[in-house]
C-alpha cells in the first residue's frame, strides 16, 4: 500500500484543486479519460476532507467513514460547453433529459467495476464520484485515515520544521497564518479587493484564481512556487 497526498491535474479538472491520495490517481484517470471522449469538463467543487470540517454546498451529510477522509473521492459538476450542470440538473430522475454526452459519461462511470457514481447510492449524492475503497477494502480504508489525515492537517499548518513554503489553498477548515497574509497582502498590492485577515477564506481563492488567469498561469488556486514568485513572495 502507498499513501500519499499529491496534487493531480487535467485542463479537463477545472475548478477547486484535486488533493487525492496516489493510489486513487488510476481512477481519477478514467474520470479523466471518460470527460475527453465525451467532451465535457469535470467542475470540482471538492476533493479530499479533513475530518469534522464543514462541507460548503454540500447537498447530503457528510458519511462518517466518506472516501473523501482518504482521498479517494470528489465532488463535481459538468461544464459543457459554458453550460454548467449542477446537483439538481443531475439528479438520477434528470439523468435521461441530459445532452447525451453527459448521460453517456456517469454511463462509462456506472459500467466501471471500481467507480461509483453518487447517483446511485441510497442517500443520492449526484455530485459525488468515488471507488468505493470504504466498502471494498474496509482495512485499507483505515489504514490510509490517519495517513491523509496527518497530511490534510500538516498541509493547514504553517511548516515550521523544514521552513519550506507550504502549498496555500482553499479547503476547510481553512488554512491560517502569517503566510496567508503575505499573500493577500501582495494580492491587494496587485489591485485586488480582500480582506487582510490571514485566513485563505473564499475572497483570497477568488482572487488568487484571479491573479493566475490575468497571468495566464494555471488558474487552479494553488499557491505553488509559480504563484509565489508571480506575486513577488
Amino acid at each position: 500500500m502507498v499513501t500519499r497526498l499529491e496534487a493531480f491535474k487535467s485542463p479537463r479538472f477545472i475548478g477547486k484543486p484535486i488533493l487525492a491520495d496516489v493510489e486513487f490517481f488510476d481512477s481519477l484517470e478514467k474520470i479523466d479519460q471518460f470527460a475527453a471522449d465525451a467532451g465535457i469538463k469535470i467542475y470540482v467543487t471538492s476533493s479530499t476532507r479533513i475530518q469534522g470540517g464543514s462541507v460548503s454546498g454540500a447537498i447530503v451529510h457528510p458519511a462518517s467513514r466518506s472516501n473523501h477522509l482518504v482521498g479517494h473521492g470528489i465532488d463535481m459538476n459538468i461544464m459543457l460547453g459554458q453550460e454548467l450542470f449542477n446537483s439538481e440538473a443531475l439528479d438520477k430522475n434528470n439523468l435521461n433529459n441530459l445532452p447525451k454526452v453527459i448521460h453517456n459519461f456517469f454511463k462509462s462511470i456506472r459500467q466501471d467495476p471500481i467507480l461509483r457514481w453518487g447517483g446511485d447510492f441510497n442517500s443520492e449524492d449526484p455530485v459525488h464520484i468515488d471507488d468505493g475503497l470504504n466498502l471494498r477494502e474496509p482495512a485499507t480504508w483505515d489504514a490510509k485515515y490517519p495517513i491523509i489525515q496527518s497530511e490534510m492537517i500538516a498541509l493547514s499548518q504553517p511548516n515550521t520544521v523544514s521552513g519550506q513554503p507550504r502549498l496555500l489553498f482553499f479547503t476547510q477548515p481553512f488554512i491560517q497564518g502569517n503566510d496567508v497574509l503575505a499573500l493577500q497582502k501582495a494580492l491587494v498590492q496587485k489591485g485586488f479587493n480582500i480582506k487582510l485577515d490571514s485566513i485563505f477564506g473564499s475572497a483570497t481563492d477568488v482572487a488568487v484564481t484571479g491573479f493566475q488567469k490575468s497571468l495566464g498561469l494555471t488558474a487552479d488556486g494553488i499557491v505553488g512556487s509559480g504563484t509565489r514568485k508571480a506575486l513577488g513572495l
